[in-house]
């Protein structure tokens, strides 16, 4: 394989979970937690952040993702799942969505760090936007202390609510964001 060969691979790519990835994907997430929401200062330690997330690497967990997954695959004007892949086949990202009465809820993003600053959050982004519904509003929560997770979201149109935030765990503080609805209900 040439240089030029290597230069096209792309470094990510983007793809719907199949059952088996749910595994992979639950120790992706806790790994994402440990990198993005540790913070002596505020007393959340990878031990802190293991207690908070301990269902994410069970078997409960797993069997909750195989459930979107198919979930996904049944209803997928209901649920958006996908997941990301480094260029070794490891995932290194995910994304879930689902439509609700009231809005389109972004209800998961999130990316280990060696896939940020890398573009695909942005592509993430775009799929949820081009999946959602444009005549409803869309929905998320955040951790307030996030503030490249706040940016990336107001780029995308996304605003802080006047709601108060809250306590995850009595112990990190998230707040809501919306962003209006792109079309007008009928």
């Amino acid at each position: 394989m040439n240089a030029n060969a290597l230069e096209q691979e792309p470094k990510f790519t983007i793809e719907t979970p199949k059952e088996g990835d749910e595994t992979e994907i639950g120790k992706m997430h806790l790994q994402s937690w440990h990198e993005s929401y540790t913070d002596p200062k505020r007393g959340v330690t990878k031990e802190v952040i293991d207690e908070f997330r301990s269902d994410t690497t069970t078997e409960n967990g797993d069997e909750r993702r195989r459930g979107f997954f198919r979930e996904a695959a049944e209803h997928p004007d209901k649920i958006l799942y996908k997941i990301v892949r480094n260029s070794k086949g490891e995932i290194v990202g995910f994304l879930h969505c689902t439509k609700g009465e009231e809005f389109n809820d972004l209800d998961a993003i999130y990316l280990l760090n060696e896939a940020k600053g890398e573009g695909v959050g942005g592509k993430l982004m775009e799929e949820f936007l081009a999946w959602s519904d444009k005549k409803k509003p869309s929905h998320l929560e955040v951790f307030s202390a996030n503030e490249t997770a706040l940016g990336f979201y107001e780029r995308y149109g996304f605003a802080k609510t006047d709601k108060a935030p809250k306590l995850y765990k009595d112990r990190l503080e998230y707040i809501e964001m919306m962003r209006p609805a792109e079309e007008q209900q009928d």
